[in-house]
């Protein structure tokens, strides 16, 4: 029996050594990887006036209300901004309800609302004291959702414009918190599949899908959980407090931007 199990002891071992080697190369190489695309220059693909489909994420509550500050502030043109795509979790309806104030206040230009912005209600990552044995499978659900989105194929999704040539949003702007990530995650995913996977590209082209992420103006010495996970993802990362300004995930990385105060 000792000679059994001195024997199966030392088999696992045997196996488990190269699997600990590949899984620590793959951990490198991901790493590799990240730092190359983080700091990989954003190529010019789109002429300097061209029309912008823009997908907004909204958190709740405070993240919306900052949200939506910081719209107002920057006074988007219609005509630049000419399609916009809000992004909403379920049970939301007060971030759904200041979409639309905000598209008949500030966005209209004299069109019809299904002309020029869409609200899409995604399922919730994690619930407020959800379990978390059970979060990793919503938190996959709502991961899910954000890549139909972005491929133009969930179901409350309008067509695009026909100037639009490509179903993917151009720009993503979002201040957290969970579906930030899994919106964030999901675009850096689909460029990458179509940047080693060329024939993905045939029907729509390269994807934009640049991200920007807004840390909350209520952070002030410390990143949130949210920001943390995508320092290392976000294309721009924008603080508004001096103390958080030139933080980077790792060496070599890009560093987060100090914007100033944006809302109002």
């Amino acid at each position: 029996m000792a000679a059994f199990l001195m024997s199966f002891f030392s088999f696992c071992l045997q196996l488990a050594l190269p699997v600990a080697a590949v899984g620590i190369l793959a951990v490198v190489v991901l790493l590799l990887s990240l730092t190359v695309s983080h700091r990989s220059p954003v190529r010019k693909c789109r002429p300097k006036d061209a029309q912008i489909h823009l997908l907004v994420v909204l958190g709740s509550g405070g993240h919306t209300a900052e949200m939506f500050s910081m719209l107002r502030r920057w006074t988007l043109e219609p005509s630049r901004y000419a399609y916009r795509t809000y992004v909403v979790s379920s049970g939301d309806n007060f971030s759904a309800q200041k979409a639309k104030e905000f598209e008949v206040n500030h966005m209209a230009e004299g069109k019809t609302p299904n002309d020029a912005y869409t609200i899409v209600t995604v399922p919730r990552a994690r619930r407020v004291h959800q379990s978390y044995l059970t979060a990793p499978f919503s938190t996959l659900h709502c991961f899910w959702a954000c890549l139909t989105v972005l491929w133009g194929q969930y179901p409350e999704q309008q067509h695009l414009p026909t100037e639009f040539s490509s179903p993917y949003p151009d720009l993503i702007l979002t201040n957290g918190p969970a579906t930030a990530v899994c919106m964030i995650v999901a675009a850096k995913l689909l460029r990458f599949l179509h940047f080693f996977l060329p024939f993905l590209q045939a029907d729509s082209g390269m994807p934009k899908l640049r991200t920007v992420f807004i840390e909350s103006w209520a952070r002030v010495s410390t990143l949130s959980m949210s920001g943390k996970l995508l320092l290392p993802l976000a294309d721009t990362f924008l603080v508004q407090w001096p103390k958080l300004g030139g933080r980077r995930a790792w060496w070599g990385m890009k560093r987060t931007r100090y914007a100033g105060t944006l809302v109002d």
